[in-house]
């Protein structure tokens, strides 16, 4: 089954992502928000100035653990490309899953900028587990604190023997060659081909 064919379902209860098209979002080494695409704004509803310069847990879902956002700052400089499920919110409220793809940003002059945030619509499969694993963390956060969180999460992935790309490719059911097969698809990325000109 391609990873196509596992995300045309979504849970009820959010919004789904275009198949064919991605958000993209830009962030600093603080993960303060850059830049977002128009397919973002136009899925969330957020004007740029509603939340530019404002923390990436602006636009993350109130259930997602405060503790997958420590977790991706940590994971951010380890590779050069790493994978993320989360849960984000609306402006009105409303809720989507995304299966996201981190890259490092550099400038011209090879210098670190920060982080580009690519994210398409989840696999159901992933939704499904990973939302449960989040409310177990979000229980454990609420009750016992964000270290205790953390140290849960590290000892849940490390029992299963994966890293944290390894654990959210897992989850996803995909190697990191589908993976980067599925993030290449971008519908308003496509430049229509231009026609060839006669001599008249």
């Amino acid at each position: 089954m391609t990873l196509n064919n596992q995300v045309m379902k979504q849970n009820r209860e959010c919004q789904q992502l275009d198949i064919a098209k991605k958000i993209k979002i830009k962030i600093d080494d603080n993960n303060r928000i850059l830049y977002v695409n128009d397919y973002f704004t136009n899925i969330t509803g957020y004007k740029v100035s509603d939340i530019i310069l404002k923390e990436l847990q602006t636009i993350l879902d109130t259930s997602m653990p405060k503790m997958t956002v420590n977790k991706l700052e940590e994971i951010e400089n380890q590779f050069e490309h790493s994978y993320f499920i989360f849960k984000g919110r609306t402006k009105d409220g409303d809720c989507y899953w995304s299966f996201a793809k981190i890259t490092q940003r550099f400038n011209a002059q090879n210098e670190f900028e920060g982080y580009l945030i690519e994210g398409k619509t989840a696999p159901v499969a992933a939704v499904q587990k990973v939302s449960k694993l989040y409310a177990v963390l979000k229980e454990i956060e609420d009750n016992a604190g964000i270290d205790a969180s953390v140290k849960y999460f590290n000892g849940f992935i490390e029992e299963k023997g994966l890293n944290f790309n390894e654990f959210i490719l897992a989850l996803a059911q995909v190697n990191e060659k589908k993976a980067e097969k599925y993030f290449e698809i971008d519908e308003d990325a496509l430049v229509p081909k231009k026609k060839k000109r006669g001599w008249f």
